[in-house]
């Protein structure tokens, strides 16, 4: 700035000689070049500032540069840190390496010995089921020796036989089953090295599940016989009481019937009671006397079921029995207190019930189907 000021002033020095000394031409000439010297003079003063600028903006890049350059030199400093712990590390590993290797060999013969281990319950397992394979095929003969003599009752049989073989194919499943179960924890076991550890306590669940499996297997060939028992002794009291009670059948006074795993036997209320009573009539006492005969010869549980028409009590009788429900109750009682009385029938085999109008089997439009409504049924039902 100061070179600035000096310049102008010695200019204007010049410029007072020049008017002094000069013609008025003159004048004017130096007048047009004194105007581009100032402006030569301004240009070259803007260039000046702007290399002052630079020279501002160079300063600041060079001290930036001087921090990048102490940063990096850090950087390298904690690189080459970083490196030397790196080397340590992969020596370590490298260490590491060499023992789980040692182990993995320890581990794959442990592993061997526990396969040929279970190849081994394996194979005494399928000679178990060979075994009870047998045991069926003899039930199975025995069974069809039974149905041979029981031509009447063919097709019951046949279905238990049909039952019989969905059973042994439910058990052949669970073999097979197992089988799978045992090849996918092989499986496991090679592709997942890791969880070796856990092998022995899984050998053990599995040995625990085939004793539960036998046993299981015994309570079915249990059951098979306990409803082998409970179908000989259903059919035999079928043919005894279709034989005591033939005449009554022939008569549509008295109904059997065979359910699953159970035998009913329906009366129509007028042979057993007369009209709007609950007190057993002589032929009624006659009848379930003689078919108390059929029912000492087996131990199956009994119920005794009370059912009427929808016809409502009538006033004469409405204070002893209010609603057909205490008339359907009070008969069925009465059948099981006489059958527990003179025949002498076990008291624990029976249970009553009542269904009033309920449970119809007809209409209850017409005198007829309300004659089928009115009824007692005998049922039994195995004790298990």
């Amino acid at each position: 700035m100061v070179f600035k000021h000096r310049y102008y002033i010695y200019l204007c020095v010049v410029c007072f000689l020049a008017v002094a000394c000069v013609s008025k031409d003159k004048y004017e000439e130096l007048e047009e070049t004194l105007a581009d010297t100032r402006a030569i003079l301004e240009q070259k003063s803007k260039n000046l500032e702007e290399l002052e600028r630079k020279r501002d903006e160079l300063k600041e890049k060079l001290n930036q540069f001087a921090q990048d350059k102490s940063e990096v030199q850090s950087r390298l400093q904690e690189l080459e840190k970083k490196e030397q712990v790196l080397s340590e590390t992969i020596a370590q590993k490298q260490a590491l390496i060499v023992r789980a290797d040692e182990a993995r060999r320890r581990l794959e013969n442990k592993l061997q010995s526990q396969i040929e281990q279970r190849e081994q319950r394996i194979k005494e397992l399928e000679e178990a089921v060979a075994k009870l394979n047998e045991t069926r095929q003899m039930l199975e003969i025995n069974l069809l020796a039974q149905l041979e003599n029981q031509a009447r009752t063919i097709k019951e049989q046949q279905k238990m036989i049909s039952e019989l073989g969905n059973q042994k194919h439910y058990v052949e499943i669970d073999l097979i089953d197992l089988k799978e179960q045992i090849a996918i924890q092989e499986r496991i076991i090679n592709e997942q090295m890791q969880i070796i550890a856990e092998l022995d306590s899984t050998r053990l669940k599995i040995e625990d599940s085939l004793q539960d499996r036998t046993s299981e297997i015994e309570l079915r060939e249990k059951r098979i016989k306990e409803l082998q028992d409970d179908i000989v002794q259903r059919d035999r009291a079928k043919s005894q009481i279709e034989t005591d009670l033939k005449e009554q059948i022939r008569a549509q006074e008295v109904k059997l019937e065979k359910l699953a795993g159970k035998l009913k036997v329906t009366f129509v209320d007028r042979i057993l009671f007369n009209s709007g009573s609950a007190e057993i009539n002589a032929e009624g006492r006659q009848l379930l006397s003689t078919l108390a005969e059929s029912l000492k010869q087996n131990n199956q549980n009994i119920l005794v079921e009370g059912h009427t028409d929808n016809v409502p009590i009538g006033p004469e009788l409405r204070e002893k029995y209010p609603t057909n429900w205490d008339l359907s109750v009070a008969r069925s009682a009465a059948v099981v207190r006489y059958l527990t009385g003179k025949p002498g029938i076990a008291p624990k085999r029976f249970a009553a019930c009542g269904y009033s109008f309920y449970m119809p089997v007809a209409s209850n439009n017409t005198e007829a189907s309300r004659q089928q409504n009115r009824r007692i049924e005998i049922i039994l039902t195995s004790q298990r």
